[in-house]
């Protein structure tokens, strides 16, 4: 996982949305844990699409 502030701003610019799995990746024990929360919530701030997925 990279931090967006990694990627060159040209790069950053063009970038439309974020994939993230749900279990054991953002979720801990099954919960979203408030970090994670404000995580997505920046995101979406930032105006990216947020997609988060989950293979079960």
């Amino acid at each position: 996982m990279r931090d967006l502030a990694e990627f060159a701003p040209e790069t950053a610019s063009r970038m439309r949305g974020v994939f993230c799995d749900i279990d054991d990746t953002l979720t801990t024990e099954g919960r979203l844990p408030a970090d994670a929360y404000r995580a997505l919530e920046r995101l979406h701030e930032a105006g990216l699409v947020v997609a988060p997925i989950t293979g079960r």
